[in-house]
């Protein structure tokens, strides 16, 4: 008796500290979701209603809350959204899974079974799923990015966005692809898709841009050589000191010239690496602007734009590429460049975010990168489910329709699973200011019905056509939430005590 006692305290302290990270973000859910007000020790302040920026941020001590954290960033990484669903979710199972302690359920009952109803779930899932159909596919990419970005600052420029993330995911095809800056002034509204780089390092250009600039891209640097550690040099004059000392310039000099003779009528040179001024003044001579400093990915991109070669050292300097479209700007008193091409197709495209303040294009920027990774979700899935916690309500009843074909305790986990299954759509009503129950229980006689797409009005109470709304959740990040949270949570419940460890030497 005592080494049950001594399990079950373990498993409900996970229980307890679970619950704590679920009341924090569980009032985020939904279109009509709260934002929280995370505030560090320096005064720095974040305002969103993100579940995966709240948990980054939370200050957990807590090993089973520190778990949940990281099944959030899981579903983060993999699917870009969903996290507070999956956390909602994980806290709901736990919570049913008290209720089967009390009952005499030993944990790995509850995790067998847990396991089989997370299993007969995302079957049932792919069954009730729609493809994306290519006629189609535009409307409902749109649809799936507004559904992401209701209830987020986003929600304004509704219309724009959507189509800014379409737009951007088709051109590029992978969502990693997108790169997203953000300048404060403006509205929302005069955010846009720039096909093309942005650049704001180390400037080496003071003459005046042309309509087309022919360019150069060098993976290195162009410094003197750097002398070797433990190296010893023996001068024994003033000559030879002047001698070794103007070496260095001659090779400096030398790579200028070849440059200087690549690009006869001047342009621009992308550098990854350091310039040394020596050749900076010698390019300037011929007007040659130099940019310095560049990240690897930024090279790429401008190799792609160019259709021309990334050189790897100065020696290779020849050029080959298409002249580009360089034009300054200034945001905030910092110079950027934006490069493209006028004839050259390519898939690069960079979303300019503009918004009031630099905390609103925090959260913009958030807001984005959801709408963004749904969007790519879709277009590489080519699935999608109705949102509003349709899904989950549809698992929900097939699960209790099946139960009783499983048979002992094992049925009493998986009816403990279709229940919590209905906190989704539960929650998205509670925090509109509508009764949770009524809204499932109408959602489970419209599916008796055969009316499958019927979710919470979040506006006026009861249910409405998600069908008709608009409102669509890839089908992947439905299944991963559902899965994420099965695995936490059976996880959380094989632990039957936590014993201090000794500290890594």
């Amino acid at each position: 008796m005592k080494e049950e006692g001594k399990n079950s305290n373990a498993q409900v302290h996970n229980i307890r500290a679970a619950k704590s990270i679920v009341d924090t973000v569980k009032s985020t859910l939904g279109p009509m979701g709260m934002d929280k007000m995370m505030v560090d020790g320096g005064g720095n302040v974040i305002v969103t209603n993100d579940g995966a920026t709240i948990l980054r941020e939370l200050d957990i001590a807590h090993p089973g809350g520190k778990m949940m954290v990281e099944v959030a960033k899981t579903q983060e990484s993999l699917c870009y959204d969903g996290t507070t669903s999956t956390v909602v979710l994980a806290g709901q199972l736990l919570a049913n899974s008290e209720a089967l302690f009390e009952k005499g359920l030993h944990p790995n009952v509850i995790c067998r079974g847990y396991h089989e109803a997370a299993q007969m779930a995302v079957k049932h899932l792919d069954k009730i799923s729609h493809t994306a159909k290519k006629s189609n596919l535009g409307n409902i990419l749109a649809n799936v990015a507004k559904t992401a970005i209701t209830g987020k600052t986003l929600e304004n420029a509704l219309e724009n966005v959507s189509a800014l993330c379409v737009d951007a995911v088709q051109r590029a095809g992978d969502v990693d692809k997108v790169r997203v800056v953000s300048f404060p002034g403006g509205s929302l509204e005069d955010s846009y898709l720039f096909t093309g780089a942005i650049v704001n390092k180390d400037f080496v250009l003071e003459h005046d841009l042309q309509s087309t600039e022919e360019v150069l891209l060098i993976n290195t640097g162009l410094e003197p050589e750097k002398i070797e550690e433990n190296l010893q040099l023996q001068i024994n004059s003033v000559e030879s000191m002047q001698t070794y000392k103007m070496s260095g310039k001659n090779a400096l000099i030398k790579s200028a010239n070849k440059i200087i003779k690549a690009l006869p009528d001047g342009g621009i040179v992308f550098v990854r690496d350091s310039v040394h001024d020596t050749v900076c003044a010698q390019l300037k001579k011929h007007r040659i602007g130099v940019i310095r400093r560049l990240p690897p990915s930024t090279m790429r991109t401008l190799s792609k734009i160019a259709n021309t070669d990334i050189l790897q050292t100065p020696d290779d300097v020849v050029y080959e590429g298409m002249p580009l479209k360089i034009e300054r700007k200034k945001y905030n008193d910092v110079s950027y460049l934006f490069v493209t091409s006028h004839k050259h197709e390519h898939d690069e495209g960079t979303l300019v975010l503009r918004g009031a303040t630099s905390h609103t294009l925090e959260e913009v920027e958030r807001g984005f990168d959801d709408a963004l990774g749904v969007v790519s979700l879709v277009v590489n899935d080519e699935s999608y489910v109705y949102g509003g916690g349709v899904p989950y309500v549809a698992m929900s009843a097939y699960l209790r329709q099946h139960a009783a074909a499983i048979g002992g305790r094992a049925q009493m986990a998986i009816e403990a699973f279709a229940d919590a299954l209905e906190v989704i759509p539960a929650t998205i009503a509670e925090n509109a200011g509508h009764d949770p129950l009524d809204t499932v229980l109408a959602m489970r006689h419209e599916l008796l019905q055969g009316n499958d797409s019927m979710g919470p009005d979040v506006t006026n109470g009861g249910v409405t056509d998600m069908k008709k709304a608009g409102v669509f959740e890839p089908t992947t990040l439905v299944r991963q939430a559902v899965l994420s949270a099965s695995e936490v949570t059976t996880a959380l419940l094989r632990i039957d005590d936590i014993i201090g460890r000794r500290p890594v030497e």
